[in-house]
């Protein structure tokens, strides 16, 4: 299990880097948070007021995480549909991936904004 404090426990239960009590975003499923609410984030932690954009521009560093991930799940992707279906075509597996990297990216998205974030932003308990 991953445990409070940490940072995967605030990327993957879709919680505020600094109290972990609070959302990051409206809702944990980001095809709801794009396309029935148009929401993105919070602006703030509704628990310790903790204001997300830390400076102008500051998501911009996300779309570097987004590629990566992207990258990470083409070669992942790719390399499995290579080794399930062999002697398949380039275009064809250029195809897939492009249609599921589409399908995927409001999931990119979720996450590569969480990982951002979660870099400069360390859990302090507000207990102590």
């Amino acid at each position: 299990m991953i445990k409070k404090g940490s940072k995967s426990y605030s990327i993957f239960y879709n919680k505020c880097p600094k109290c972990q009590s609070g959302r990051f975003w409206y809702k944990n499923n980001p095809y709801l948070n794009i396309f029935k609410d148009n929401k993105l984030t919070n602006s703030q932690c509704d628990r310790c007021n903790f204001k997300y954009e830390i400076e102008p521009g500051f998501w911009f560093g996300a779309m570097y995480v987004s590629y990566g991930i992207s990258v990470a799940f083409l070669m992942i992707f790719g390399a499995s549909l290579l080794s399930v279906f062999g002697n398949i075509e380039l275009l064809t597996i250029v195809s897939v991936l492009s249609v599921f990297v589409v399908i995927l990216a409001p999931v990119n998205h979720f996450f590569s904004r969480l990982i951002w974030i979660n870099i400069f932003v360390d859990y302090k308990n507000p207990n102590k």
